[in-house]
């Protein structure tokens, strides 16, 4: 297996940033991360900015605006120079803070966990199949695992459980969370959400962390709805790459779309009935059980992103049908209860 700085030794040029330069905010948030200068602290506060302002995630953004998110960032020097057992110590090193954080201090709890190559080479990197076997490998040995294989395209989903103790009870709490990718070599394209600063980047949103937190240590009522509401926003704020105008998707150029419901107000599953006292205008006729997209919202590293198509997602033939359903019943079948290790 090749190691990390092997293969970001075999990255190639994107010939195609040339004619397509990165946007604004991309760019100034490139300058701080990849200036040698800078501290971790002062790109954490940078890239908490971005995050609150530039990205469709409404849980990333809450994070993100009260600063919960803990940030791993590994400079170019590092993945070009360190060794692999380097780098998994770093990144081990990071998690367990953060875990420990998340579980056990109220006051710094970080309910996201993002890993940021911070790299102008990985930046200006093609999106071929060199920076997907550079992204894997960054994967692999962040110590996450596939946990099962993901719709179609080889693609895999990657979970693990952040950790909260209950104020009130003898115990810690285990909440599920997904593993995302993000990179540079979006910006522009066909998949521009899931762009992101510095080079690639791997984020960890814990909603179900989130949510107990805001119950047992914010003084909140425990409202499903609230997370079902921001994760069918985080769907509707998808970006257009095309036109704003348009009402049909594929002519949008968006990644992630809501559905409408039926002609008599149904939606496709409809033994779920609508969660919320008063809908937001905002998803007023939207179903609240699926929703659709040309990229699956589960998923890590995924293939399409790497495809070479930068206009045209290669799944817009056939877009993927996710589930919000299991908000229904979120903190009863998304956690474990245990010993926090």
């Amino acid at each position: 297996m090749s190691s990390a700085a092997e293969l970001f030794a075999r990255l190639n040029g994107d010939a195609w940033r040339v004619t397509h330069p990165f946007g604004e905010d991309i760019l100034q948030a490139n300058a701080l991360l990849h200036n040698k200068a800078a501290t971790e602290e002062e790109m954490a506060e940078g890239l908490s900015l971005w995050c609150q302002h530039r990205q469709p995630c409404q849980f990333g953004k809450v994070a993100a605006s009260q600063r919960r998110i803990h940030f791993c960032f590994l400079r170019e020097e590092a993945v070009s120079a360190w060794s692999d057992d380097e780098l998994a110590e770093k990144i081990r090193e990071e998690k367990q803070l953060w875990k420990q954080r998340a579980a056990c201090d109220p006051e710094r709890a970080a309910h996201s966990f993002v890993i940021v190559v911070a790299s102008p080479q990985v930046a200006l990197a093609a999106p071929d199949p060199q920076l997907r076997a550079f992204s894997d490998r960054i994967l692999e040995l962040s110590g996450w695992e596939p946990t099962r294989v993901g719709a179609r395209r080889k693609n895999t989903v990657t979970s693990d459980f952040l950790y909260l103790r209950h104020p009130n009870e003898n115990c810690f709490y285990g909440f599920r969370y997904n593993v995302d990718f993000f990179a540079c070599a979006g910006d522009g394209g066909w998949w521009h959400d899931h762009r992101f600063p510095g080079g690639i980047a791997f984020t960890a949103n814990s909603t179900g962390h989130m949510l107990s937190f805001r119950e047992w240590y914010g003084g909140k009522p425990r409202n499903e709805s609230w997370g079902l509401m921001q994760a069918m926003l985080t769907i509707q704020n998808a970006a257009p790459t095309k036109s704003k105008e348009a009402c049909d998707p594929s002519e949008q150029g968006v990644v992630t779309w809501l559905r409408p419901l039926s002609a008599d107000g149904k939606p496709l599953v409809d033994t779920v009935s609508c969660p919320f006292a008063n809908t937001p205008s905002r998803l007023a006729g939207k179903d609240w059980t699926r929703y659709e997209g040309v990229l699956h919202t589960d998923h890590a590293v995924r293939e399409e992103f790497f495809h070479g198509s930068r206009e045209v997602a290669p799944t817009s033939s056939k877009p993927y049908l996710m589930d919000f359903t299991y908000w229904a019943c979120f903190g009863k079948t998304d956690r474990e209860v245990g010993t926090f290790g």
